[in-house]
């Protein structure tokens, strides 16, 4: 590589080169925190269920027996005391009742029209639209281009929220509060039995604050509810005893980490409860990983062109990668990068994943390089010229 090139081509693309390295640096530290969150809760999920022993809560109350050990219980939930809005006439005997409030604005909308006639730089043109619909949070109408007859409510009179029961046992065990936030399997409430209060309105099995239920005016509100965690159906649950308390784990290992804690709708073994809890963590990463991919891949189309070209230069590199199109080389480039940073933290906690992933990323590289081949059989590099975009 000429490296008298490569300090001429920053001098005069420093500016995009340092917001390029900016952007690498960034989605960089955003892999390596990734994979070491998935190390973590895989440590975490080791070390809590490795300890758990599995109890059965509807023999007698023996919580003081297992103080500070931890447990894996199987049973129907046990709600000791309903939840209710007694505004709206609801009463569910559930660990979380939500209550979704919406209300009736303005919506502003555009369309972009091609006109090839006009004049240069005004061949498209926006076109604005309004419409009434039912929005969870406040539509800014003072940003709107048409803001007269458009005018919406600067704010919110109630909220959305979500109750949680108190008093939830499962067999002679309560529940600590972190074990149900984990209840989410939710049941939309559709009811007939109309409220008191003559300023809200029932039709559908929404609830309407306003004049009519049918002729909605702008600032109405409605509102639904849900719940989850019914009465009697069967959950699996893994946590520490803390007073008669199934509470979230502190993992010895890790003091800083939040609590963890395993809660699932029906009657899971501790292998089967594992298995799952580890098949979402990894659908979780492989996301993370595909959108740390993209970022990467993006990084690199911001380059300029010219420092592709520069590094084809490299003797390593084979004619065969020269003749690919910029998008290939970043695509290839990126996805070795990616694999490279993701196996940087796992070659520290399972080497063997982590050398599996690194050769994962060596191999493009290998492919389309002259490492593996006779010296004498490898082609000069062309002199530098500047990136030919020209299809393989």
């Amino acid at each position: 590589m000429d490296w008298s090139a490569v300090r001429h081509h920053f001098k005069q693309t420093w500016l995009t080169t340092i917001l390029s390295l900016i952007l690498f640096t960034g989605v960089t530290y955003f892999l390596i925190w990734a994979e070491s969150q998935t190390i973590q809760s895989n440590l975490m999920l080791e070390e809590l269920v490795a300890g758990a022993e599995s109890i059965d809560v509807h023999t007698g109350d023996e919580a003081p027996r297992y103080e500070g050990r931890i447990v894996h219980i199987v049973g129907p939930l046990r709600i000791l005391e309903p939840i209710s809005e007694p505004d709206y006439n609801i009463q569910v005997l559930a660990v979380k009742l939500r209550k979704r409030v919406q209300m009736y604005q303005w919506i502003e909308e555009t369309t972009d029209k091609e006109n090839f006639l006009s004049e240069p730089g005004d061949e498209t043109q926006k076109t604005y639209w309004y419409h009434k619909d039912w929005r969870d949070y406040v539509v800014d109408s003072s940003l709107f281009y048409i803001r007269p007859g458009h005018h919406n409510p600067t704010s919110m009179p109630m909220f959305s929220e979500t109750h949680i029961s108190e008093n939830v046992k499962i067999g002679w065990l309560y529940l600590g509060i972190e074990v149900k936030r984990k209840v989410n399997d939710y049941y939309e409430i559709w009811s007939d039995s109309r409220p008191e209060r003559s300023d809200i309105k029932l039709h559908s099995g929404f609830y309407y604050h306003g004049d009519s239920a049918l002729e909605h005016q702008i600032g109405d509100l409605r509102i639904h509810f849900s719940y989850a965690g019914r009465e009697d159906d069967i959950y699996t649950a893994v946590g520490i005893v803390e007073q008669g308390v199934l509470q979230a784990y502190s993992a010895s290992n890790f003091p800083t980490a939040d609590p963890i804690a395993l809660l699932r709708k029906g009657s899971y073994s501790l292998k089967q409860l594992h298995d799952l809890e580890r098949r979402d963590a990894n659908i979780h990463t492989w996301k993370y990983r595909l959108l740390g991919f993209v970022q990467v891949f993006a990084s690199a189309m911001t380059l300029h062109p010219d420092w592709v070209t520069l590094l084809l230069q490299c003797q390593w590199i084979s004619s065969n990668l020269r003749r690919c199109t910029r998008l290939w080389v970043n695509f290839i480039l990126s996805f070795s990068y990616t694999l490279f940073v993701i196996s940087v933290p796992w070659l520290l906690h399972k080497p063997t994943f982590g050398a599996m992933v690194l050769g994962g990323a060596l191999l493009p590289i290998l492919h389309y390089s002259t490492i593996l081949m006779r010296r004498e059989t490898t082609p000069e590099p062309p002199p530098y010229t500047r990136w030919n975009n020209n299809a393989r």
